[in-house]
């Protein structure tokens, strides 16, 4: 049997975990991810990365096989959802983390637990250059309360199982097979529906995938990252505006100019949110606090201590060349969100 270590990853096939997978199979390690039947694995399989059939909100009992011989577990599955019902999320992103979690407890050898939570459990005010001090906010929305909940589980397991634990919580991710921030950015440009909330000029702070999976590697082999909380970012900030001219300047895009007033938007959201809720519509509103909080809060975050204690290095060139990087991709392998894309 190999000496290199074996890590269980949930949410292999989405853009942070196959980041994930890639970077550790450079490693030399062994990986082995969790996949859902109607996954599409293909990018998996020419990796020859194992896999495993399953739900993350599987019971316990059917991860232990499958964890016996696993060094490291890294957490990346979640209903990422600004509309998805809350029993279904709580399904997915709290009682799926219990599970997995005492599933990995019971096996006896694991070395390190990373849980990829996110930027969104600080609530919906604005935050400007806080850091893993900052309170956790409950704002009525799912996927904030579920992520909320799944970090309590995580440290409730830490004080009183003793699982060595390690939570990672970054922003809006983009990247190679980004299939949520971009996509929607650039669906929105295509067709003519992009406006800016307010001037455009509040900041914001991103994280390039690879960084991220920089931190989220750190994060299982450095010794002092057990029971802590690390804020991932590109170690910089910029303003909507910014972000906009980047996007139309790589794909083609005409510069929107258009602009909504933040307090009309703020005042829309309550009663566009809640005729939805009447309707049981299943897509998300056009505007709600999920999208008002990416168009127009400030969003920016310190990451001294991942620094400090990782030793994170986010990569050179900052978040413009990688999201310039990252464009030149989805121009390669998503004409149809292009300009006159089919």
């Amino acid at each position: 049997m190999s000496d290199a270590p074996l890590a269980f990853i949930t949410g292999a096939t989405g853009m942070i975990g196959s980041h994930l997978a890639r970077r550790l199979l450079d490693e030399g390690w062994r990986v082995r991810a969790l996949v859902r039947p109607t996954s599409d694995v293909r990018l998996l399989e020419s990796w020859g990365v194992e896999r495993v059939e399953g739900d993350v909100a599987d019971p316990a009992g059917a991860f232990t096989p499958h964890l016996e011989d696993a060094d490291y577990v890294f957490h990346c599955a979640a209903m990422v959802s600004d509309w998805a019902p809350l029993d279904e999320m709580m399904r997915v992103n709290v009682s799926g983390t219990r599970h997995l979690a005492e599933a990995a407890i019971a096996c006896g050898r694991l070395k390190r637990f990373v849980f990829l939570s996110s930027m969104v459990v600080f609530g919906m005010v604005p935050q400007r250059d806080i850091d893993e001090t900052a309170p956790l906010i409950h704002t009525g929305d799912h996927y904030n309360l579920t992520k909320i909940r799944a970090e309590q589980v995580v440290q409730e397991l830490v004080e009183q199982r003793g699982l060595p634990a390690v939570v990672v919580r970054p922003p809006y991710v983009y990247g190679p097979r980004d299939r949520q921030f971009l996509p929607r950015v650039l669906s929105s440009l295509k067709s003519g529906r992009f406006r800016f909330v307010g001037s455009g000029r509040q900041p914001i702070s991103f994280c390039y995938v690879e960084n991220l999976v920089q931190m989220l590697h750190l994060a299982a082999v450095r010794p002092d990252a057990v029971s802590e909380v690390f804020l991932a970012t590109d170690g910089e900030a910029m303003t909507r505006l910014r972000l906009l001219e980047i996007i139309c300047e790589e794909t083609g895009y005409p510069m929107p100019t258009r602009h909504v007033p933040t307090w009309l938007v703020r005042l829309a959201c309550p009663i566009v949110e809640g005729i939805h809720a009447l309707r049981r519509t299943s897509e998300p509103p056009l505007v709600n606090k999920f999208r008002l909080k990416f168009m127009a809060t400030p969003l920016t975050y310190r990451i001294n201590k991942a620094r400090n204690v990782l030793g994170y290095q986010p990569k050179a060139g900052g978040t413009e060349a990688a999201l310039r990087e990252t464009l030149r991709w989805f121009r390669e392998n998503h004409p149809d969100l292009m300009p006159n894309g089919s």
